[in-house]
């Protein structure tokens, strides 16, 4: 900066120190006689000179501006060699981590493919155990039908050849309507039973065949009959509640037939359980009716579930027995089909029924008009359910 001043001084002062030197010598000539030529040229240096003095000081500011501005480039300057080491290391920590991003990339895609590999496996492993699982509950179900079967094997046995200590009238219900052909077979099945105290109440519900006859046919005094105009199956089973005696009434369908000692169970339960007033045994699907019958014969004997009853007939009309004074002990007539399964959910509203683990009877499939089948099997569902449904 001071060498700068110099610079400036040498530059600008010796033309300055000049000109005055020249007004000094105007100023003795204009003593000799010409003052007007001598005071404008005066006039016009000094004010060349007051420019240039004006000029040397903007000079000097712009010097002073400049070596400022040197002063921050070399301020700058220091920094950015002082940032030198760190951007070395940041390009080298960027270079790192790029491999390492590029290793990581390569990793992902491998681990992608592994995780895929692992989801085919266990889709595959999923599809296994489904298929497992199905066949498990297949297996439990068999197992659980074998279990009922023995039971029901070993009660047999023993009941067979039990005493019983007390032998109530039953009275079994049979309603028919134009089975002259099949309504032996089924009477026939009460009358083998190995119980003898029981009476047998057939209603003829307006038959049009030859059913009369084959009933005045039969001289068993335990069987009774009715005749009664054509009212559909809840109609004529009511008609034969109102005619039975017994203490307990059992049922049966003109296309189905009884197991000899289902009357024996029903004994022995009510009078080894006087708690109870409802009861139920097995049924044995067949079709006995045909001749090419296909597999064997089903045992269907489900425990006792109030959800479930709720939702689907537990037993058959011919392995239903309950005490004759119950005092749900009535058909609906509104309904056409499955008055077993309503009175069942009537009879055991308030108490749970006893599961007698005994065949009941043989449920035929052949018959082509059963009483328990029909067009009417939806609406009636929902109106079985809607009725013992509890309300939220």
């Amino acid at each position: 900066m001071a060498s700068a001043d110099r610079a400036g001084r040498a530059r600008y002062g010796a033309p300055v120190g000049r000109i005055r030197q020249i007004t000094a010598v105007l100023g003795r000539l204009g003593e000799g006689g010409v003052p007007d030529a001598r005071d404008h040229l005066a006039a016009l240096v000094e004010s060349q000179a007051a420019e240039l003095d004006r000029l040397r000081g903007r000079l000097t500011e712009v010097e002073e501006e400049r070596d400022a501005q040197r002063r921050l480039i070399a301020d700058l300057t220091a920094r950015v060699d002082a940032l030198e080491p760190a951007r070395e290391h940041m390009t080298r920590w960027l270079e790192d981590h790029n491999r390492g991003l590029s290793d990581l990339v390569s990793a992902q895609h491998g681990l992608e493919e592994g995780l895929a590999a692992v989801r085919t496996a266990a889709e595959h492993a999923e599809n296994w155990l489904t298929g497992h699982s199905t066949a498990l509950d297949g297996l439990h179900v068999r197992t659980d039908e074998l279990e009922r079967a023995e039971a029901v094997r070993v009660f047999t046995e023993w009941l067979d050849q039990a005493e019983l200590a007390a032998a109530p009238r039953i009275s079994v219900v049979l309603p028919t309507h134009n089975r002259a052909a099949l309504l032996p077979k089924a009477v026939e099945s009460v009358r083998a039973q190995r119980y003898p105290n029981w009476e047998l109440v057939i209603v003829d519900d307006a038959s049009t065949d030859d059913t009369p006859e084959v009933i005045a046919a039969l001289t068993d005094p335990r069987i009774r009959s009715v005749r009664t105009e054509h009212g559909r199956a809840c109609a004529a089973r009511n008609t034969g509640l109102a005619e039975a005696t017994g203490e307990i009434i059992a049922y049966l369908d003109d296309d189905n037939t009884m197991h000899p000692l289902w009357l024996k169970a029903v004994a022995w339960a009510f009078a080894k359980n006087p708690e109870v007033n409802t009861a139920y045994g097995g049924f044995v699907i067949d079709a006995t009716d045909r001749a090419d019958r296909v597999g064997l014969p089903l045992l269907v004997l489900t425990p006792y579930s109030r959800e479930r009853l709720l939702e689907e007939n537990l037993a058959d009309m011919g392995a239903l027995a309950h005490r004759a004074d119950h005092p749900a002990a009535h058909f609906d007539e509104s309904l056409r089909q499955m008055g077993d399964w309503d009175l069942l959910l009537s009879l055991t509203a308030d108490r749970d029924p006893l599961v007698i683990p005994a065949v009941a009877c043989y449920y035929s499939t052949g018959a082509s008009n059963r009483l328990s089948q029909g067009p009417h099997y939806q609406v009636d569902s929902a109106a079985i359910r809607a009725k013992h449904t509890p309300s939220p």
